[in-house]
């Protein structure tokens, strides 16, 4: 996450972003070699484009909604709420892993509109959930 966020939160609460912890380089390698088999492409850049081509829509549910709710969205997709989750910034070079509960919580101090896509996933790797800049919810379940 960037250090302007981790900031941001201390000075409104207090306390450091309860961030379970940061992937290594290596780690986040892994990942990215997981997903590439997953999806059975060679680079990232086709994941962005199979994301963007092929990811399914959450329809009549925004990142912006007021009430919006996490547990509310994996009920709906019919995915079990995980116990953590794992919050790709870049291009898997940069995950963060949060508890379920805290990133529902503090979702607005994580994703910022207008400024981020994110996707998020659980250590099974057997969804994405992606959220775009402008609000929307794309998914797959692999």
């Amino acid at each position: 996450m960037e250090n302007f966020k981790l900031e941001n939160f201390r000075k409104e609460y207090g306390v450091e972003m309860p961030i379970i912890r940061v992937m290594s380089f290596d780690e986040c390698n892994v990942i990215q070699q997981a997903i590439l088999q997953k999806f059975n492409i060679d680079k990232l850049d086709d994941f962005f484009a199979k994301e963007e081509k092929n990811f399914i829509k959450v329809d009549n549910v925004s990142a912006e909604d007021e009430d919006f709710n996490w547990y509310k969205v994996f009920d709906y997709l019919d995915i079990s709420i995980p116990h953590e989750v794992y919050i790709n910034f870049d291009k898997f070079d940069k995950i963060d892993i949060i508890s379920f509960e805290n990133f529902n919580k503090y979702f607005s101090d994580i994703w910022y509109p207008a400024a981020d896509d994110i996707e998020m996933f659980d250590m099974t790797k057997s969804w994405i959930i992606s959220v775009r800049h402008y609000g929307s919810l794309y998914y797959t379940k692999m």
